[in-house]
Parts: structure tokens; C-alpha cells; sequence
């Protein structure tokens, strides 16, 4: 059961950071505060809906660890899912990374 909390404990730290850059980069500078503001809000709404749910998966089963063992397979799917939407979906820009690495804007 241990490998299943893994990927749901490391999906958190190295995902928001550059969804949240990626998110202030897309957005103009004028409305960054207000896409910033929208992106925390909706990571607590998503938060505390995933505690609801996970809650009631938990009390589902009759026993304590049968109900662990179906939440994390879940949130697992859910991180594993999302990581492959992200890595089919979202493509770097074409010459953003070439004028980064010669010094010059991107």
C-alpha cells in the first residue's frame, strides 16, 4: 500500500510550481494577480472536494485499510492520467528554448 501513496505524495510539489508559472506566463501581466488569485481558489475548492471524497471511500468499505486501498488506487490514477494528459497536450513553445539558450528574449 506504500507505493501507493508515492506518486500521490510526490504529484503535489512537482506539479504546482510550473503549472502555476505556466498558468502567469499564458495570462498578461495586468491580470496576473487575478489568474493567480482564481488558480489558489480552485486548488483549495479542489482540496477540500478530494478530502470529502476520499473521506467517504474510506468509510465505504468495512474495513479501514480496504477503503485506503481503493482511495489510493484512485488519486493514483488520477496523478498517473494527468501526467499523461500533460505530456500529450501541452508542447513548448517553437523557438522559446533555442533563445534562451543563445542569451537572447523569448
Amino acid at each position: 500500500m506504500a507505493m501507493l501513496m508515492v506518486p500521490v505524495g510526490l504529484a503535489g510539489p512537482f506539479v504546482m510550481p510550473p503549472v502555476m508559472a505556466l498558468l502567469l506566463r499564458a495570462v498578461p501581466a495586468h491580470q496576473a494577480g487575478i489568474a493567480s488569485g482564481v488558480f489558489n481558489t480552485s486548488r483549495q475548492v479542489g482540496g477540500a472536494l478530494a478530502v470529502a471524497v476520499f473521506g467517504a471511500l474510506l468509510t465505504r468499505d468495512a474495513t479501514f485499510l480496504g477503503g485506503m486501498r481503493t482511495s489510493l488506487l484512485i488519486a493514483a490514477g488520477v496523478v498517473l492520467a494527468a501526467a499523461v494528459a500533460v505530456s500529450l497536450l501541452i508542447r513548448p513553445e517553437a523557438g522559446r528554448f533555442e533563445a534562451q539558450r543563445e542569451g537572447g528574449a523569448s
